[in-house]
């Protein structure tokens, strides 16, 4: 069973909106500000289906996993 979060990453934010981000470089330019535990109103989701825990502030990429539940 692969651990590993597979890219694409997909953010759906609570407007509908759907966002793909190709790897962690493109997670760093395009999204200034977010977290999981926050913004539990977006679903984030590999290329695979499964819920992802992500945390980027000020373009920096602070945490990305597999989210425990």
């Amino acid at each position: 069973m692969t651990t590993n979060v597979v890219f694409p990453i997909s953010i759906q934010f609570e407007n509908g909106e759907i966002e793909e981000y190709k790897d962690v470089e493109d997670l760093e330019l395009n999204l200034e500000d977010f977290d999981s535990d926050v913004d539990s109103d977006c679903q984030v989701r590999d290329a695979i289906g499964r819920p992802v825990y992500l945390k980027v502030k000020l373009l920096k990429l602070q945490e990305l996993k597999v989210a425990d539940h």
